[in-house]
């Protein structure tokens, strides 16, 4: 053993793995299909590597053209346009959804307290998707107007209250967008955010582009779960529909982890990617906020601002912001550090979904690769 140590290149016994190889070695740990890990620091992207099979029956290797589901990542990319439609005041944080709907939401408990976008995008609107919800046939109307009286899908407590990740309570916003603009919801993300910056993103996969690029999603023991040609064969109304389209805000985004990892430089930065304003600094500073009842009203305290995270475990010594994703095996994360400016963007289409304080064990290991090699 001693001999054949010795007969070694110097150096070569204890010689580090490189960079993607370490990145290969935490998506092999955690057994996936496939996946793309992103680094940017500030506006530029400093790192991106693709990894694993876009489908397995055909072998198309994942690449930067491979579109993903973005699971609840989809949320945050929403509160952009959300973001967007308050700053041309068609909508206010605490406002009374009611005006935005056409009728009355309340909680039948609670019918003097009205229920605000804050509250659906910080998950404190009380809102319990365990009842009509789960059927896919119910009208968003007659779960929430106060005149059809649906204690239901209301949890007993007042709005603003409690903190409890609510899916029903971001469907809405989906809705509400219908309601204001007059335009069906994946069409108008398509025009107002995605078009200007020359993404090729949907929450409908019929309306993409690049169909071709759209990876197959898998189970966490990597048993195929939904085949692009599936999600391609569904129908859809591309008309607005407030009552039916509830849904797709909660985690129905397609979109390439490159131009994903663009709207997260955005909203790390100066709210703006490659030349062009996805929002302004006021709206950045509003989705990084702390809920509280002497600044917002929101007498729960939430992890959540507007629909964006803040989180302290990520990275060492520092608060991180953004959102996560998980559907069956997939995963989806984006978060920022607006010190050091580093955005990390970490996807798959099917792997082990095991969890460490509440973050995904493989982008713990990514983020820690990252904040090794870069801050």
């Amino acid at each position: 053993m001693l001999l054949a140590l010795a007969l070694l290149p110097m150096g070569a016994a204890a010689e580090t793995p490189s960079l993607d190889e370490q990145v290969d070695a935490a998506f092999r740990g955690a057994k996936a299909v496939g996946g793309a890990f992103i680094v940017a620091m500030g506006h530029d992207i400093v790192y991106e590597h693709y990894y694993g099979e876009q489908q397995k029956s055909t072998h198309v290797p994942v690449s930067e053209r491979t579109i993903f589901r973005c699971a609840s990542v989809s949320k945050m990319v929403t509160g952009i346009c959300l973001m967007r439609l308050m700053e041309q005041g068609v909508l206010s944080p605490d406002g009374d959804i009611s005006d935005y709907l056409g009728y009355t939401v309340r909680n039948p408990r609670y019918p003097d307290t009205p229920i605000t976008l804050r509250m659906l995008m910080s998950h404190t609107s009380g809102l319990n998707e365990n009842a009509s919800y789960s059927k896919r046939s119910s009208l968003l109307r007659d779960m929430i107007d106060v005149e059809r009286k649906a204690r239901s899908n209301f949890r007993e407590v007042k709005p603003g209250a409690t903190y409890a990740y609510s899916n029903f309570g971001a469907g809405i916003t989906g809705s509400i967008i219908e309601s204001v603009t007059g335009v069906e919801f994946s069409t108008f993300m398509r025009q107002e955010l995605f078009a200007p910056l020359g993404i090729d993103a949907a929450y409908v996969p019929t309306q993409l582009g690049s169909p071709e690029d759209l990876s197959a999603s898998y189970e966490r023991d990597g048993s195929l779960n939904v085949a692009p040609s599936y999600l391609l064969r569904q129908e859809y109304d591309e008309e607005p529909n407030p009552d039916t389209h509830y849904r797709m805000t909660v985690g129905s985004l397609y979109i390439r982890a490159r131009d994903l990892a663009r709207l997260g430089i955005a909203l790390c930065t100066d709210g703006t990617v490659d030349g062009v304003r996805v929002l302004s600094e006021d709206s950045l500073a509003m989705m990084r906020q702390e809920q509280s009842e002497e600044t917002t009203g929101i007498t729960e305290d939430s992890p959540y601002s507007f629909f964006t995270i803040r989180q302290d475990t990520l990275l060492e010594g520092r608060r991180v912001y953004g959102h996560q994703g998980t559907s069956e095996g997939i995963i989806c994360n984006l978060y920022y550090e607006p010190v050091s400016g580093m955005t990390l963007t970490v996807v798959s289409n099917g792997c082990d979904t095991v969890r460490d304080d509440g973050i995904m064990r493989l982008t713990r290991r990514l983020a820690g690769i990252a904040q090794e090699e870069w801050l």
